[in-house]
């Protein structure tokens, strides 16, 4: 299954998944929370899974799908949203093959 994995230095990653969180429980989008935990969201987007996970110094963000389009689309729809939240802190998505 194709993904892509961003890692994003910050030392309040917890804070941007408690925030991202609080966003996509709404189902933004069609967006639906699968499953969530003190360290964990993971998201359904339709034609791909996202999953946001924290350690004390990264938010790691992976998007994967059936076929390569569906990452592509989705991850830039990812980046686009996670970088709009961060942007006081400029974070900048950047993926990479998983």
């Amino acid at each position: 299954m194709p993904a892509v994995e961003a890692r994003l230095a910050t030392p309040r990653a917890d804070r941007y998944l408690t925030q991202l969180t609080s966003h996509l429980s709404h189902g933004p989008g069609g967006l639906k929370v699968v499953s969530t935990s003190a360290d964990e969201l993971v998201i359904d987007l339709g034609t791909a899974t996202w999953t946001i996970r924290t350690t004390p110094a990264e938010l790691v963000l992976r998007v994967e799908a059936a076929d390569a389009a569906a990452v592509d689309q989705q991850s830039a729809r990812v980046a686009n949203r996670v970088e709009q939240i961060a942007r006081r802190d400029g974070l900048q998505v950047t993926w990479q093959p998983a």
